[in-house]
């Protein structure tokens, strides 16, 4: 499913979604051996550009949909006069809208998020509305 050619050595993946693909190569004589390789589809990231921190449950912390699927991405998030407010590296917790356990007032913060695997930085402003 989804491969250009099934029948060459590198076929060409146009998968949708993530894959598991089985390969089964036969030898001379008629001797087979079977692998299988999961082949999981790297989402662009989705970066909200707002989002309000003030406990209620709804949208509390920045989640940047599909970047947990880039191991070692960064993000970093700044304040109108450049000072960072928020890093992160691999994004494992989303951001509270907190510096150092305490909120920062509400406005427009920029920020440069990292994927890595070779892909250019993303950067934009995130919104805090309390």
């Amino acid at each position: 499913t989804w491969l250009n050619n099934p029948g060459v050595l590198q076929p060409i993946s146009r998968a949708q979604d993530d894959i598991i693909y089985t390969l089964t190569a036969t030898g001379e004589g008629g001797c087979a051996a079977t692998d299988d390789a999961f082949v999981q589809l790297l989402l662009a990231p989705v970066i909200p550009n707002a989002f309000s921190p003030n406990g209620d449950g709804i949208n509390d912390t920045w989640v940047i949909k599909y970047l947990d699927t880039y191991p070692g991405s960064t993000v970093q998030v700044f304040d109108r006069y450049g000072k960072r407010v928020f890093i992160s590296t691999g994004y494992a917790q989303a951001w509270d809208g907190k510096r150092i356990g305490s909120p920062i007032p509400s406005g427009v913060y920029y920020y440069i998020v990292d994927p890595k695997n070779k892909l250019k930085p993303i950067s934009g402003s995130v919104t805090i509305i309390r």
